[in-house]
């Protein structure tokens, strides 16, 4: 099987942790050590650097729709790795493939977890754009509640950890959450750490999208009577 994320912005830097965070995803459903999804990550390289606004999202959007029409016959599967929703509906009319966006799939397993969800976003902005996707999908649940993690949306990400435990740590007082969502793709590969010292579940839109689509993909295979590899 052969999921291709795409990074809906042109920041490379992001690649490499939702690869990481992807691949250990992949490795923890396998049914043996080397029988697993082989997935592929890219940036796009015409799209905005953060997705903020409505013009930023109408651009990545147009970006992505081209790089999935030019490899449609490539992949068995995409996951947009973004909290922004960017048309997922139009992709489906692009291909019969899986398309799942990781902002909704973080979410969407939340509530089977615990009935007090916080959602951390990277920053206020980022979180309203969230909330937009979340109502899209219908998983806006009245009991989730919005942390940012850096108050100004051009923060730079520096001591991830460190700002990912504070966050944490008020969600935990002011809300009273036993279940976090890392909502952002580059927060996925703290997700151990944050679960072991809180001792909460701690979900992430990565690891949720790769575990949904290689369920929907070898569905899609039953279906069709085919065999993924």
């Amino acid at each position: 099987m052969n999921i291709l994320l795409i990074n809906p912005t042109s920041d490379e830097s992001l690649n490499d942790t939702i690869f990481k965070v992807a691949d250990r995803a992949s490795k923890m459903s396998a049914r043996n050590s080397e029988d697993y999804t082989h997935n592929s990550v890219i940036a796009l390289e015409k799209a905005p650097k953060r997705i903020l606004t409505e013009l930023d999202r109408m651009e990545s959007m147009i970006c992505m729709m081209e790089k999935v029409r030019e490899l449609r016959d490539v992949y068995d599967g995409f996951i947009i790795a973004s909290v922004a929703e960017l048309g997922a509906d139009a992709v489906h009319e692009l291909t019969d493939k899986p398309v799942v966006c990781a902002g909704a799939a973080g979410v969407y397993p939340a509530p089977l977890y615990g009935h007090r969800i916080a959602v951390l976003g990277r920053s206020p902005q980022d979180n309203e754009i969230h909330k937009q996707t979340l109502n899209h999908y219908g998983i806006l649940h009245k009991n989730i509640s919005f942390v940012p993690v850096y108050e100004e949306a051009d923060a730079p990400m520096t001591d991830l950890p460190a700002a990912l435990d504070k966050a944490v740590a008020k969600a935990r007082h002011d809300y009273l959450a036993n279940v976090i969502v890392l909502a952002d793709p580059s927060m996925g590969i703290c997700s151990d750490q944050l679960a072991k010292k809180w001792q909460v579940a701690v979900l992430d839109g990565i690891t949720s999208a790769i575990i949904r689509i290689e369920y929907m993909v070898f569905q899609r295979a039953k279906i069709e009577g085919i065999w993924i590899d």
